[in-house]
């Protein structure tokens, strides 16, 4: 298995070329229903902005998920993303996503 930090950073690079293919096996079926929420909450506050830079941040466990935080850096500022992550037969899914504030 892949590790988690190597996961969550090809799942930025995803997010960050929209790579929608990539980011549909990233997913657990709940982590995909809250991407969609997330999708069109930031379509309705104007779209997200092209990411100039982005870091990501492994912050630990909570029970059975992995919590990383996604910074995404714009010309508009930045934006902290959010997940939590989990091992399904082997494999690193995102199960959570969501904008912090």
């Amino acid at each position: 298995m892949a590790e988690l930090k190597d996961t969550a950073d090809q799942f930025v690079k995803d997010l960050t070329q929209m790579n929608i293919a990539g980011l549909m096996m990233s997913f657990t079926p709940d982590g995909m229903m809250k991407a969609m929420a997330m999708q069109a909450q930031m379509a309705a506050n104007g779209g997200p902005q092209p990411a100039t830079s982005s870091e990501t941040a492994l912050l630990g466990q909570e029970g059975d998920d992995h919590l990383v935080d996604i910074t995404l850096n714009s010309a508009a500022g930045s934006v902290v993303i959010g997940t939590k992550w989990r091992d399904v037969a082997g494999a690193w899914k995102c199960n959570d996503i969501g904008v912090k504030a």
